[in-house]
């Protein structure tokens, strides 16, 4: 896929998570006062729209993460990564010899401690 297409659905998929459930809270209100003044038939109607409204939310949550993993993967770039032309190179870590160790409950490396 292409970046600018993925970046897109990134943006249709969070304005969607963001918007749908406000939109499903103000149906279902208006369904329970259609139903509080007497109107069963507008009631009904709010709940099957409140209904697909969930059920879009729902698929709205799932494919933004699924979009989400696609971008997170592509980013990656194989065996350069974020850092451009340049190979990333492995971190190097410091090695402790037994001399340097520090004992616990001693401020005090072993090195330092009186024979």
């Amino acid at each position: 896929m292409h970046r600018d297409r993925i970046r897109r659905c990134l943006a249709w998929g969070l304005t969607a998570t963001l918007l749908l459930p406000i939109t499903l809270a103000v149906v279902l209100g208006l369904g329970g006062l259609l139903g509080g003044l007497g109107d069963a038939l507008g009631a009904a109607v709010c709940a099957r729209i409140g209904l697909v409204l969930g059920s879009v939310w729902l698929a709205a949550i799932v494919a933004t993460t699924a979009v989400n993993a696609v971008a997170t993967l592509e980013g990656r770039g194989g065996p350069q990564g974020r850092h451009g032309d340049r190979p990333r190179r492995p971190r190097r870590r410091r090695r402790i010899h037994r001399d340097e160790r520090v004992l616990p409950g001693l401020g005090e490396t072993t090195s330092e401690r009186p024979s």
